[in-house]
């Protein structure tokens, strides 16, 4: 390979491009460049080692070129990113709440209770807005992340916080009660801050299984709702505590998915 192809690849893997179009007109433009230098060069009549060190002269640090072409396309990227973050939220609840409402709804029938009344009960809407807002602040970090340089997720922490304090105090204001915007936000970040600080497996496992017991425990305490039995209760904490426990991978593979098909258009 040579040191034009080696910049190029260089270049293009830390300039954090976010789609293949792009990739590939700044591939084109970088490498006509690169050829027309080179051109100059041989018939102004210099070797290839005087053309070589001139090269290196002239272009520089491969991680400047590309930390200036990511500059240039950040409101591309970020744009890219708020279409992914999106489009990751929708499917990993969807997926999420299809499992978790689909045990309840088991258990429900193994109790002798319509599927269909616990699906439309008041519990299922709030457990629907809580899997929603715990998904978005977990993508919404994990987006945000992307956007800065250093200190990634204390700065993300810091602007979802500040924009469910916003969406909080709209709420206020109007006098609608949103307690699953607190939820989202706390339990979003709680899993969040466990997946960046966290590196064991088991770790993560114990601390959520900790959490979802205390989620659980005060939960009957303060919620004006109770289930009609505590096995199907227990069963219903298990069951999304393992979809909670799962949603860091699922957001992962699924932010790759996009982005990688992203790559391709």
């Amino acid at each position: 390979m040579s040191a034009g192809d080696e910049l190029i690849e260089q270049v293009l893997r830390s300039a954090r491009i976010a789609t293949g179009k792009r990739r590939r007109e700044i591939e084109r433009e970088l490498r006509t460049y690169i050829e027309d230098f080179i051109g100059t060069a041989r018939e102004s009549g210099h070797s290839e080692d005087e053309i070589a060190k001139m090269f290196a002269e002239s272009f520089g640090d491969a991680a400047q070129v590309a930390w200036g072409f990511a500059r240039v396309y950040r409101r591309e990227r970020a744009m890219v990113r708020v279409g992914v973050f999106l489009l990751s939220s929708l499917i990993v609840t969807s997926s999420m709440l299809s499992a978790v409402l689909a045990v309840q709804a088991g258990v429900a029938l193994g109790f002798g209770n319509p599927a269909l009344k616990l699906l439309a009960g008041r519990h299922t809407v709030i457990e629907i807005l809580d899997v929603l807002f715990t998904v978005t602040t977990y993508t919404g970090l994990v987006a945000l992340e992307e956007l800065f340089e250093g200190n990634r997720f204390f700065k993300a922490l810091g602007l979802i916080a500040s924009a469910f304090a916003l969406l909080i105090g709209v709420c206020a204001a109007v006098h609608v009660r949103a307690p699953f915007l607190i939820f989202g936000v706390v339990n979003g970040s709680f899993f969040r801050t466990i997946q960046v600080f966290i590196r064991s497996g088991a770790a993560r496992t114990g601390m959520v299984a900790a959490g979802i017991a205390l989620l659980g425990v005060v939960s009957f305490q303060v919620m004006p709702f109770r289930f009609p039995y505590v096995v199907a209760a227990c069963v219903s904490w298990l069951t999304m505590g393992a979809a909670y426990r799962q949603m860091p991978a699922a957001v992962a593979r699924m932010d790759a998915a996009l982005l990688h098909h992203l790559r391709w258009i």
